[in-house]
């Protein structure tokens, strides 16, 4: 393997406070020329892995219907993101389309997850991993956002600005990793980074299952969540929300294609959906992180090591450019490993085998 693709540097960091409305100002002030750029980009990244193409007039007539419910349900985001627009002095639209970004179509994008319980962790804590596989320009477009709204819980987490949620940890003891999964999508739904916005800032797993089982849902994807109770797997569509059960020795790991039983009709219905090696890529974590299991048991370290594993490269865990028309431009974009309990985040500006992981501290 010749490649090398060195990126080392910490991304851009911002603390806000307040009300919605003040943190959306806070976020659109100081991310102005950020926002700008990636809502003009927005559709001609997302159109590049999608086989059908959508205009912009398309993208906003979906965001605007999806919107107009999320409002029922989510006004303070709705509130914080108008305010994000007019301090960026972008449409309104333009935001919502970012918000709804993987609701437009089907798009190639992949990850690889990983749960480590408590019990599991050689910190004693628990924690959640992955691979973000995706658009390279999405890199230098990104940011880590603590969030400290009135009245919830603080999260922090790495997004593109204007976007209400990404991979994060909040001060309850919550992280999430996510995976795109194969399945159907419904456009009038709750946009995914809402239901995100809302497991991050539920108090418990039960309430985090509510808030997503009580919204109409708007496409098949799937939550890796590490709790204060412990890990909690959600492959969630518009018609369902299913846990899946951790593994007995505390470990999980989750790619892009259905796993619960009740879900794996998915894997032959919308086979062609599924992001490359899904299969291969749950296998090999599955197998690394059972060699690297010790006594004591798995260490962050540990899934730094399995997420910069090459086994089948180039579209192994740790993802690589190839000759693919559809995918072959994206790579591990980033790594991130999420250890709520202890308030960090640690993160890969790049791909994890050639650059260094980051700390960044919740405060």
């Amino acid at each position: 393997m010749t490649e090398k693709f060195v990126n080392r540097h910490r991304f851009p960091e911002l603390t806000v406070s307040g009300s919605p409305s003040d943190i959306g100002h806070q976020i659109g002030e100081h991310f102005y020329s950020e926002i700008n750029e990636i809502t003009e980009l927005v559709i001609e990244r997302f159109n590049k892995s999608n086989p059908s193409p959508v205009t912009w007039a398309e993208a906003e007539k979906i965001a605007s219907q999806s919107f107009s419910l999320a409002g029922v349900f989510f006004p303070d985001i709705i509130s914080e993101i108008n305010a994000t627009s007019e301090a960026a002095g972008v449409p309104v639209e333009r935001l919502m389309v970012l918000n709804t970004r993987n609701m437009l179509g089907f798009a190639n994008e992949g990850c690889t997850s990983i749960l480590v319980d408590a019990k599991a962790s050689t910190t004693g804590t628990g924690f959640a991993a992955q691979n973000w596989d995706n658009d390279p320009v999405m890199g230098p477009l990104s940011a880590v956002i603590t969030r400290k709204g009135t009245g919830k819980p603080v999260f922090m987490s790495w997004m593109q600005p204007g976007l209400v949620a990404y991979m994060v940890i909040n001060s309850v003891g919550t992280g999430i990793c996510m995976n795109a999964l194969n399945g159907p999508s419904d456009t009038k739904g709750i946009p995914w980074y809402f239901l995100v916005r809302a497991i991050l800032e539920a108090e418990s797993q039960k309430s985090a299952v509510t808030q997503v089982t009580s919204v109409p849902r708007s496409l098949t994807a799937n939550a890796a969540i590490i709790t204060s109770q412990g890990p909690l797997n959600l492959e969630i569509t518009p018609s369902s929300v299913e846990a899946v059960k951790v593994d007995q020795n505390g470990i999980f790991v989750h790619t892009n294609h259905c796993v619960h039983p009740g879900l794996q009709e998915n894997n032959d219905k919308y086979a062609d959906r599924i992001y490359g090696q899904s299969y291969e890529r749950l296998e090999r974590g599955k197998a690394l992180l059972s060699d690297l299991s010790g006594l004591n048991g798995v260490s962050p370290n540990d899934a730094k090591t399995v997420l910069s594993d090459h086994l089948g490269y180039p579209t192994s865990i740790c993802r690589h450019p190839n000759n693919d028309i559809a995918t072959g431009w994206q790579r591990s974009v980033i790594s991130i490993i999420l250890e709520p309990a202890l308030d960090v985040i640690q993160i890969s500006n790049g791909n994890p085998c050639n650059n260094a992981y980051e700390t960044y501290r919740m405060n």
